[in-house]
């Protein structure tokens, strides 16, 4: 049988990917930004831009995931009423 994992290390693999998701959909805004030959106020805005997107979307993902986990409050596993 496989332990589960504590809930400090769910807590953290959770904070790092969402940093990670923040970082890629950010740098992919400036990516294409710098592809198109764009000047530095440019760059910054689409860094700007990719950062807000990001913080969109991640909440986005973060609600939707959230409808298809279990609830702490109930235990892992638990069944809903």
């Amino acid at each position: 049988m496989v332990d589960s994992t504590p809930e400090a290390e769910d807590d953290a693999g959770a904070r790092w990917l969402k940093a990670l998701f923040v970082l890629v959909v950010t740098a992919s805004a400036g990516g294409v930004a710098l592809v198109g030959d764009a000047t530095t106020g440019q760059l910054l805005a689409a860094l700007g831009g990719g950062f807000l997107v990001s913080l969109v979307l991640l909440w986005y993902v973060v609600r939707t995931a959230g409808e298809f986990t279990p609830s702490r409050r109930r235990g892992r596993g638990g069944r809903r009423r």
